[in-house]
């Protein structure tokens, strides 16, 4: 532990602003603040600032943290696999044990018939590689125009040139056109919200009906794949309705589309199952994951297969795409040992429980600005509207869920607001009742104060 001085402090903060360019990141906000954030040091589900204050991180990273902070059994499998091999390339038939150890582990987990797993670094390489493996399945066929990829709005597959032009959420495509061509969206699933003005319960699932309209429209000859997040990320933790993907499945089977699932976020427990596919039992035929491999402690990635899609390409005998750190060793060790945990800790369950309970206590809460509080497991959203009857949303230039953020940081919680004022409520899968108990007696305090400067209610 480092005890930084005033003076250190101040100084850390004018070299990240001098040197340091952050991803994501609104340059202005951090120089109003005098600078970012500093996290020195973390533990369990919480982390420490370099001033020494203690916050829950309610987002576990990105998304990622499933095991916690702190976790020595995996830096000592990192140190004592760096000491024997820590890099050799998987190029050209090579391969080392672990990436052996580790394909077999994932392959044998995933809701897939017969899969093979390609490695990446992330979650954008893993994107990057499915949408690349969709279009050389149908060129292997003799089909080249069966090109397009049929994405979501609100979506977000990541940033690399092929996952941004796939991801659809504001701001992201800004000054980076032209994008990648052929890829084509379809309004996503949100019941609270519903882009068709229906109701849950009471509709024909025009967002599953939504893919065949487009199919039609582009032509089926021209659609190579359609890719989704079990449940959204980014765009606001957004649980599609029941049915969704069992009619989604059966319009890819309709019109030869592949179905590909995007389980960067979801997979490894996230959403109190082993994958976000396995809510609906639904297979796909080729998935991405990242994340919680590893749950963050080395970047990895890796790509599901399936026998379908992997009998093309080896008839044609080599897939020309790879990444210099595929199978990295290092990673693969830190990834063993991660689900180890997971699955010796029973964190998928403990996400299945704490989550429920995380959104019973928050709707316990009363509060007139909470309107939907939604997810799966301990990937959720608290959704902040003006008129709760209505559905009415903030004036977006207010910012209301950017409001509560900050507040709850100077309430000991490191809160993100996701767009259109959703809170992200995503903690390590490791938290107690007592820790969530604390998460919502904070985030309720932070709600209540940004309310009343909002709209000048006391609570």
């Amino acid at each position: 532990m480092t005890a930084y001085t005033e003076t250190q402090i101040e100084q850390m903060k004018k070299d990240d602003m001098r040197y340091f360019l952050h991803p994501t990141s609104s340059i202005f906000d951090m120089e109003s603040w005098g600078g970012p954030k500093i996290i020195e040091e973390g533990n369990g589900i919480r982390v420490k600032s370099v001033e020494g204050e203690i916050y829950i991180d309610c987002g576990a990273g990105l998304w990622l943290n499933n095991v916690g902070y702190g976790r020595t059994e995996l830096a000592e499998v990192a140190k004592k696999q760096m000491e024997k091999l820590f890099y050799f390339q998987t190029f050209n038939g090579y391969s080392h044990p672990l990436a052996i150890e580790m394909a077999k582990k994932v392959a044998e987990m995933i809701p897939m018939d017969n899969p093979r797993i390609f490695f990446t670094s992330g979650g954008s390489e893993s994107n990057d590689t499915a949408f690349k493996l969709a279009r050389m399945y149908w060129y292997l066929q003799g089909k080249p125009n069966k090109n397009h990829i049929i994405a979501r709005t609100k979506a977000y597959h990541g940033v690399s040139y092929g996952a941004l032009s796939a991801t659809s959420l504001p701001g992201f495509w800004d000054g980076f056109r032209p994008l990648v061509p052929a890829f084509q969206h379809i309004e996503h699933p949100h019941c609270y919200f519903c882009p068709w003005g229906k109701e849950q319960g009471s509709c024909n699932l025009e967002c599953a009906e939504a893919l065949e309209e487009k199919i039609l429209e582009l032509g089926q000859d021209n659609v190579a794949a359609f890719t989704a997040e079990p449940v959204i990320g980014t765009g606001g933790a957004i649980v599609p309705p029941k049915g969704y993907y069992q009619r989604i499945r059966e319009i890819c089977d309709k019109y030869d589309v592949l179905f590909i699932a995007d389980e960067v976020i979801t997979g490894f427990g996230r959403t109190g199952k082993m994958f976000g596919m396995l809510h609906w039992g639904v297979k796909p035929d080729i998935m991405m994951m990242a994340k919680g491999i590893t749950s963050g402690y080395i970047p990895m990635g890796a790509v599901g297969i399936s026998e379908r899609v992997f009998t093309l390409i080896r008839n044609h005998g080599i897939f020309m795409h790879g990444y210099t750190y595929s199978a990295h060793p290092v990673a693969c060790a830190v990834a063993l040992k991660n689900i180890e945990i997971i699955e010796r800790e029973n964190l998928v369950a403990n996400a299945h429980e704490k989550g429920k309970l995380l959104r019973s206590l928050i709707r316990d809460l009363d509060l007139p600005c909470i309107g939907e509080v939604r997810g799966l497991g301990l990937m959720n959203a608290v959704q902040l509207v003006q008129d709760t009857e209505t559905r009415t949303m903030f004036n977006s230039a207010l910012g209301i869920a950017k409001r509560v953020s900050a507040i709850a940081w100077e309430n000991g919680l490191a809160l993100r607001p996701l767009i259109d004022d959703g809170l992200q409520l995503s903690p390590p899968l490791i938290i107690t009742e007592a820790d969530i108990i604390e998460l919502v007696d904070k985030l309720g305090r932070s709600i209540e104060q940004a309310q009343r400067e909002f709209l000048g209610n006391p609570l």
